[in-house]
């Protein structure tokens, strides 16, 4: 079949998508396949889109971000203790010495 005899099947079979070249995908996969060769095949540009306003963009990991399991898996890198962060011991801090107390003249107490 020809590019024309094909672009007229509407909606396109599995048989017309084959006769294009195409294999077989879920959903989420062409959806992440496009954000591929949108980025030029590059996946770390594919994590790091900015194009937000994109219908694709929340689905861009491959993964679809609505299901139950999808909300699950974005709710466990979530700290639910509902409480503050806890600030780093000032010998674990990489300013450490900006956290020391300083004494009259500058010197650091300690």
């Amino acid at each position: 079949m020809n590019r024309n005899t094909l672009a007229a099947i509407w909606p396109p079979t599995g048989v017309a998508a084959e006769a294009a070249g195409h294999e077989r995908l879920s959903p989420v996969q062409a959806i992440r396949s496009k954000c591929l060769d949108c980025t030029g095949h590059q996946p770390a540009e594919v994590r790091y889109c900015e194009a937000v306003t994109c219908p694709l963009w929340p689905f861009r990991a491959g993964r679809h971000p609505y299901t139950k399991k999808g909300l699950q898996d974005a709710d466990s890198g979530r700290d639910h203790s509902g409480g503050s962060p806890v600030p780093q011991s000032a010998s674990s801090s990489p300013i450490a010495l900006l956290d020391g107390d300083f004494g009259q003249g500058g010197e650091v107490e300690g």
